[in-house]
């Protein structure tokens, strides 16, 4: 059997902060937490730490590609498709689901991001009560809806609908859980001609005292529903719950992954330690296009022109991206663990520090439950309506053309096509089996804020009917080859896009590799991992311990 083909790299978890961490104090955390609590912490949450465990190792199976031309063997590492700890998993998601959005549910129409911040009050309800998240989900996008119809009613435009996809996000950008919506709104609404096909009538952007109305109407219907719901103790403000006191391990780990903590600044020398003074905590800056009111936070002025379909990618990236970054996270001198915030103006960076115990806390809150969906469609977008099928993209006819058939090769060429995108978050780990990765070392960029016009633009209606994919974004995926023309796409073909990596391609001779098989079997991947040269036995994860030296007070101010 000939060995690895030199241009694959597969990824090294192991070897990783993160998964250090986790094999070392999973199981004393585990234990605490049985022991600690009238409730352990929920099956799913502990299936989520294990599975990490066994992403990426060889050990658990693999699949095994083979080039017939030189004999060259590519193995790709089973992943664990958890949803909240592992970042390459995460970030595998993230990359699918704009793809599968940008390819076949938002048209070729201008949108704008909607992002509400919840009071610190209603973050765990929302966080652990499915029915309290649908609620809260379905009322924000109620109100902004109205808002588009009540300026289409200005334009003699009745019963023009919109539609809308919902992200949600369960963390912070410090390892907190912090539940609030991306909802990306078509930024218009639609109606039909006398042939009945769908047309777009684009709407100005939202003034500042819209964005008060919205944010009122969202507070005053969300108390109206929690307190016919019992979820409120009545008080004015509706700021206190009604939810009983930490009983449960996940409760306790909730709780801890929305306070503060212990920020640090640190110097930027990962081997250095921490400076003698705390750094004091900024209040994050005032935006003049958000609004707040009683805990509620606002802001849309992220939007992405109809004809930039990448622009659109990189918001549904956005909005679905990891809620852990693995160059972000470091250990100290002593154990603790530091996860980079920012960098201050001094050349020092913002971390927040927690012990061992505490970081697998606040990862324990972040992860979704099941039936937790984090992606949601409204309106025209959504599966039941009845212009989803004249509003979604679908991708143009294949017809051939002439010269272009005249002047192909032969024989295909290697750098022929045109380049793909280059990576939008290089630090994130995009895929749990990615062959070749980046070396920058950041999360997805915000979405810059689009420059908005200070009058209300006058609204000119675009003809959507046949909505076909632009020429420019056929173009970008290789004459369709990286489409993705079902809900998940393929492992290469992601990478292909995403990275611009053809993992299929064998360095070695330049053909093409085959899936041969996939090992699960021990005996199998043992024999298979043998003959490579590779460890055959997966990291044992460590014993339970005593906690009481892991439960420093790393909490202190």
């Amino acid at each position: 059997m000939a060995a690895l083909a030199p241009a694959y790299r597969p990824r090294r978890p192991t070897e990783t902060v993160l998964f250090g961490i986790v094999r070392e104090h999973l199981e004393t955390f585990l234990a605490y937490a049985r022991e600690s609590y009238d409730a352990p912490l929920p099956r799913y949450v502990e299936e989520e730490l294990r599975g990490y465990l066994r992403c990426g190792v060889f050990a658990h199976g693999f699949v095994r590609a083979h080039c017939d031309a030189c004999g060259h063997d590519l193995l790709v590492a089973f992943s664990c498709k958890g949803r909240g700890v592992c970042p390459s998993c995460a970030g595998r998601r993230m990359a699918n689901t704009a793809a599968h959005l940008v390819d076949r549910v938002l048209p070729a129409v201008p949108v704008r991001q909607w992002v509400l911040s919840l009071p610190f009050e209603l973050r765990a309800l929302a966080a652990f009560r499915a029915d309290v998240l649908a609620a809260l989900v379905r009322i924000f996008v109620e109100v902004v809806s109205g808002r588009y119809r009540t300026w289409a009613r200005t334009q003699a435009l009745d019963d023009a609908p919109t539609g809308a996809v919902t992200f949600v996000q369960r963390f912070g950008s410090s390892v907190n859980l912090n539940v609030h919506f991306h909802v990306v709104f078509l930024d218009g609404v639609f109606s039909r001609d006398e042939q009945g096909r769908a047309v777009f009538h684009p709407a100005p952007p939202p003034s500042r005292e819209e964005l008060e109305t919205v944010v009122r109407h969202v507070h005053r219907r969300v108390l109206a529903w929690l307190a016919r719901k019992g979820r409120l103790d009545g008080t004015p403000d509706g700021n206190a719950s009604q939810e009983r006191a930490a009983h449960s391990c996940l409760d306790a780990c909730a709780a801890l992954a929305m306070q503060r903590g212990a920020v640090r600044a640190l110097r930027d020398d990962p081997d250095a330690g921490e400076t003698d003074a705390p750094a004091p905590v900024d209040a994050p800056p005032k935006e003049q296009d958000a609004v707040d009111h009683a805990g509620f936070n606002l802001h849309a002025s992220v939007a992405i022109a109809a004809d930039d379909h990448l622009g659109r990618e990189r918001l549904c990236r956005y909005g679905a991206r990891p809620a852990l970054s693995l160059d972000r996270l470091r250990r100290l001198p002593g154990g603790r663990i530091a996860y980079r915030i920012k960098k201050l103006r001094d050349g020092r960076v913002k971390h927040r520090i927690m012990t061992p115990l505490d970081f697998l806390a606040r990862l324990a809150a972040i992860v979704p439950p099941p039936r937790y969906p984090l992606v949601r469609y409204h309106g025209v977008l959504g599966p039941r309506s009845a212009w989803r099928r004249d509003v979604v993209p679908k991708p143009p006819t294949a017809t051939p053309c002439p010269r272009r058939n005249a002047a192909a090769p032969s024989a295909p060429q290697r750098d022929a096509r045109p380049p793909l995108e280059r990576p939008l978050s290089p630090g994130v780990r995009s895929s749990c089996e990615q062959a070749t990765r980046p070396s920058a070392a950041a999360q997805p960029r915000a979405p810059t804020r689009a420059t908005l016009p200070t009058k209300p633009r006058a609204a000119r209606a675009a003809l959507l009917s046949p909505n076909v994919l632009s020429v420019q974004h056929w173009t970008r995926l290789l004459d369709g080859a990286l489409y993705a023309a079902a809900p998940r796409v393929d492992w290469a073909s992601l990478l292909r896009r995403t990275f611009d990596v053809d993992v299929l391609r064998c360095a070695s001779c330049g053909g093409r590799l085959r899936v041969l098989e996939e090992v699960s079997e021990p005996a199998a991947v043992r024999l298979v991992l043998d003959r490579l040269g590779l460890p055959a036995d997966a990291p044992a994860a460590a014993r339970a311990r005593d906690p009481t030296e892991l439960l420093g007070d790393a909490d202190v101010a």
